[in-house]
């Protein structure tokens, strides 16, 4: 490549001075100047131009010698890739005829659970037929144990009830005593208090002189207490002293 392009310039120089040279016969000394100047620029151009195609044939072939590096390298992780894939492979092969001895004894270890498990299901159902058994047989002996509670709690109920009237009853008479008595006492209060003012106002109206009236007063306390001492001597003086007073 680079060959190629190092004769496609020289054969442009060439062509370039076969061109001067033939001006150079019919122009003036002048102009040959001019074309000689024009040549050698040009000449300096395609050198430059060569030498910067040198360069760019030096990079490109750097560029392979890295890509063909690149693909050596390529090639190597490949090998190892692949011998790594080869090793998993194995490993996942070893692995599942492992998982699959596991899921045949796992599988004959859930049909012996199954198994067990109905059994136990058997058990509970006996269990539970036991059981109700056992209560109803239990609930006919406490049946039986509460009527006899019942009947002997209501005799006890019973004789209660009467104990209770009797103290009701009792109660009811000492009440009614107590009563009586505090009625009486407050009669017999009253009484005292009235037959004392009667007293008093007798008493009263015989140190004015109103001699009946006074009578009066102490006949009423006879009325409430007949047997006033008090009363009846009073009386007797008042009738003495109305007596005298008729007489003058």
């Amino acid at each position: 490549m680079q060959k190629g392009i190092l004769l496609t310039f020289i054969n442009l120089g060439i062509v370039s001075l076969l061109v001067g040279c033939a001006g150079l016969s019919t122009k003036s000394s002048s102009i040959h100047e001019e074309r000689v100047a024009l040549i050698d620029q040009r000449m300096q151009e395609i050198e430059q131009g060569l030498s910067n195609l040198n360069n760019f044939a030096q990079n490109l072939g750097k560029r392979v010698e890295d890509l063909s590096q690149r693909a050596v390298d390529a090639d190597a992780n490949y090998s190892k890739l692949q011998s790594a894939l080869d090793g998993l492979s194995s490993r996942v092969e070893l692995k599942d005829s492992s998982y699959e001895t596991i899921l045949t004894e796992t599988q004959k270890n859930i049909s012996g659970l199954e198994k067990k498990l109905t059994e136990i299901e058997k058990a509970k159902i006996d269990l539970q037929n036991q059981l109700m058994s056992l209560q109803t047989q239990r609930s006919r002996h406490i049946g039986s144990k509460i009527d006899q509670q019942a009947e002997a709690m209501k005799e006890e109920a019973k004789e209660m009830v009467v104990q209770g009237r009797e103290m009701i009853k009792e109660a009811t008479a000492e009440r009614k005593s107590e009563e009586d008595k505090k009625i009486e006492a407050i009669a017999a209060n009253h009484e005292k208090e009235a037959t004392q003012k009667l007293l008093d106002d007798a008493l009263t109206l015989y140190r004015e002189g109103n001699y009946k009236e006074a009578i009066d007063k102490w006949e009423k306390v006879l009325v409430i207490d007949p047997e006033n001492l008090e009363a009846k001597f009073n009386i007797e003086i008042a009738k003495e002293k109305i007596k005298s007073l008729s007489e003058k």
